[in-house]
């Protein structure tokens, strides 16, 4: 690590743009923007754009009918081959499980650290944290609170105190520096357990570690949408209810034929070491980081799958537009649209690029990268018919509208069958049917406002690409300052000072942030001896993390 935070040094030097560079970089996109919407899309009065071009193939060469077959084709393709498959049967609730069950359970939790990594989620951590604990011993779990300040932002610490669970203050706002230390603190472990901070896990949670062999490097579980305490929520949550566990149901399908293109960003199991080296690999980005998780993760020559035994509850937004109630932490109560137009959607056009450089380049899974590079297509050909639709859907209405009309109709009618079939055989063999009024009515105007959230999130982050990408990103294990983070604490685990200086910044450097990060070591002591994890001294004892014993807090 000492190696790796000289090289983090030079590199941030060499990453480093002046202030004019990145201005210039940044107003030289918008203007190249403009030239290629007006000489290439446009080109009136000069000449005739692509988009006339595209008007005169359909309405003269391009067979609709035909076209369509293609598109549709392949849209019923994905969504009703995951079908074929169901969710896992249920575990047995814990006060049912046989003694080999619970030896098991029991082992792979030793083996296994919870990592959390929170923003400003002193309200809803504590529930979290309780769940947690009727799994996990509380020496496995890691709460990892990160913001943009030498000291802590909320109380997160002291909401984790009665707990007995290690609390770390990370003074970088990123959940995958968090994660990186978090990795780092839990470096006795054979596996990580990542899961956001609003996560509740049921007490008969499978810890899955033992699947993690050979080519499967992690294992995502299937996820569900609720309302706050754990009630159904709104409509709209309702909807994003069965959006979650369809999703988890393809992942899951595509996880079996070679590799899902990445685990739910809310929950997934990793195998310790392998999640290291994917931060050499994983580009940095503080947005979408779990879907650069799994693309990392297929380049490394890992597999991705599923554990659809559980569905984990995450609450959501409450609404698509306008922000109700809710007990939502870090980036606060927010609605769909801020979540997706803003976050989750950014590197969708982005992503076409990883994607289709994956599939051409990499082929370490050997036969299951056929499974893994169809599940990864599927998402470069709805980013096209995102950037298409705006075009495309125009021009086919004004060429053949009432054909257009009723293929639209038949695509509408085609979604919602597949919803009925899945919602009727594989979530009522779960015991998790959606409500039918949610189901036909409001999921259906729910997909057609996310298309159009979609569809226009794609260019609104074309446009936003040129000042995110005016500022270089270096890889987290290319980041000075993580580097100091986690050498923090690697010094500290081996010493008994308090404090943790690191050597100052190297020339060059933006001076105007901190030369180093500053680490102080407290201990977080259980004060209710009844939250401490109901193990036997003898299976106590055997934890690979004596040294862990004291809980931790880097103020």
């Amino acid at each position: 690590m000492h190696e790796a935070y000289e090289k983090a040094k030079a590199r941030g030097v060499a990453l480093h743009r002046k202030h004019w560079v990145r201005v210039l970089f940044e107003y030289a996109i918008y203007v190249l923007l403009i030239l290629f919407v007006y000489f290439v899309l446009i080109g009136m009065p000069l000449w005739k754009g692509a988009v006339w071009w595209l008007y005169w193939v359909v309405a003269h060469k391009f067979v609709i009918q035909g076209g369509y077959a293609i598109t549709i084709g392949l849209a019923a393709l994905y969504a009703f081959l995951p079908l074929l498959i169901l969710f896992e049967k249920d575990p047995p609730q814990k006060d049912e499980m046989a003694e080999v069950d619970l030896e098991k359970s029991a082992e792979n939790a030793k083996t296994t650290a919870l990592l959390i990594p929170c923003y400003k989620s002193a309200n809803i951590i504590g529930p979290t944290l309780k769940a947690a604990l009727e799994i996990f011993p509380p020496e496995n779990i890691f709460v990892i609170a990160n913001g943009n300040s030498e000291t802590p932002l909320d109380n997160t610490e002291e909401v984790c105190q009665p707990y007995g669970v290690n609390h770390l203050w990370v003074p970088i706002g990123s959940k995958i520096v968090a994660q990186f230390a978090g990795c780092y603190a839990a470096k006795g472990f054979e596996n990580v357990l990542l899961i956001d901070d609003d996560c509740a896990l049921p007490p008969n949670f499978p810890i899955v570690s033992d699947r993690l062999k050979g080519q499967v490097k992690c294992i995502g579980y299937t996820i569900k949408s609720v309302g706050p305490n754990s009630s159904k929520g709104t409509y709209c949550q309702q909807a994003q209810d069965l959006e979650y566990k369809m999703s988890g149901l393809q992942r899951a399908f595509f996880g079996k034929l070679g590799s899902a293109t990445f685990p739910h960003g809310a929950i997934s199991i990793w195998n310790t070491d392998f999640l290291k080296q994917t931060f050499h690999e994983h580009p940095g980005f503080s947005v979408s980081e779990d879907w650069f998780f799994g693309d990392s993760c297929r380049r490394l020559g890992g597999r991705i799958t599923m554990c659809s035994s559980v569905f984990v509850e995450t609450e959501t937004p409450s609404s698509v537009f306008i922000s109700g109630s809710g007990s939502r932490g870090g980036f606060g109560e927010m609605t769909i649209f801020q979540q997706r137009f803003k976050r989750w959607n950014f590197f969708f056009v982005v992503g076409m690029y990883y994607d289709m450089k994956y599939i051409m380049t990499s082929w370490k899974l050997g036969w299951w990268e056929i499974g893994a590079k169809l599940a990864v297509f599927q998402e470069v050909y709805e980013t096209l018919i995102y950037l298409l639709a705006p075009f495309m859907l125009p021009i086919s209405f004004i060429v053949r509208p009432a054909f257009s009309g009723m293929l639209l109709g038949v695509t509408i009618g085609m979604y919602i069958i597949n919803v009925i079939i899945f919602n009727e055989i594989h979530l009522r063999l779960k015991k998790e049917r959606i409500n039918w009024i949610v189901m036909i009515f409001y999921y259906t105007f729910y997909k057609i406002a996310l298309t159009f959230i979609n569809v226009f999130s794609c260019y609104w982050s074309l446009y936003k690409y040129a000042r995110y990408f005016a500022k270089r990103h270096p890889k987290v294990i290319e980041d000075q300052q993580a580097i100091e983070v986690v050498l923090s604490l690697e010094q500290d685990t081996d010493s008994d000072f308090e404090e943790v200086t690191l050597p100052v910044a190297a020339p060059g450097v933006d001076s105007t942030r901190p030369a180093s990060k500053r680490l102080t070591l407290t201990r977080v002591e259980p004060e209710h001896p009844q939250h401490r994890w109901p193990l036997t001294d003898e299976t106590t004892t055997s934890y690979p993390r004596d040294s862990w014993n004291k809980r931790m807090s880097w103020i």
